[in-house]
């Protein structure tokens, strides 16, 4: 059972109508100057990815998050890089409640009675969470933190899992950019 809904997690976060309403959230260490961070390499955490439960997802965020780093001017590296990279994600159950308020009215029958009332619709779905984290491997201290959380669709397709990871690193891409070159 859990395999299958991290599965789903991972084919991730975002289902198409809330890809649109995606944010990301971002922290940093203002006492390190992002802007100097010049290369990076990237850490596997086996507790908190997908690298068991869905080896080729992992390795699309992998690659996705490599990718957007050396889009911004960062060199990857193996030996002595300023940052190490790795990302998390998570998954809730969360509810939603609808309530809807009727107003007093006459039907339009053959008879004539009030209608009055309401409505109550509560549904469930799965919340889902990707976080990318950037670190100093020196003081081992997190200096860059980038979060994205949406809706985790039922049955998302191959396609539409990696436009969503794309997107949700693109906004985690664009905001740790913005913060290098007002550094710099």
């Amino acid at each position: 059972m859990r395999k299958p809904l991290i599965i789903v997690l991972i084919l991730l976060v975002v289902g198409t109508a809330a890809a649109a309403k995606m944010k990301a959230y971002v922290g940093y260490d203002k006492d390190v100057d992002l802007g100097a961070i010049k290369t990076f390499d990237y850490r596997d955490t086996l507790d908190t990815s997908v690298i068991n439960q869905a080896p080729p997802v992992h390795e699309m965020i992998k690659l996705l998050i490599i990718s957007k780093l050396q889009d911004g001017g960062m060199k990857w590296v193996k030996e002595n890089p300023d940052v190490l990279v790795t990302y998390h994600t998570d998954a809730n159950q969360a509810m939603k409640i609808n309530v809807t308020l009727y107003s007093y009215s006459y039907s339009a029958g053959w008879w004539w009675s009030p209608l009055w009332g309401s409505g109550l619709d509560v549904s469930s779905f799965t919340q889902g969470t990707l976080l990318v984290d950037i670190w100093d491997p020196k003081t081992e201290k997190i200096v860059w933190r980038g979060a994205v959380q949406g809706v985790v669709p039922e049955d998302p397709s191959p396609a539409k899992a990696q436009k969503t990871i794309e997107k949700a690193l693109n906004l985690m891409s664009k905001e740790f950019q913005r913060m290098r070159s007002q550094q710099k």
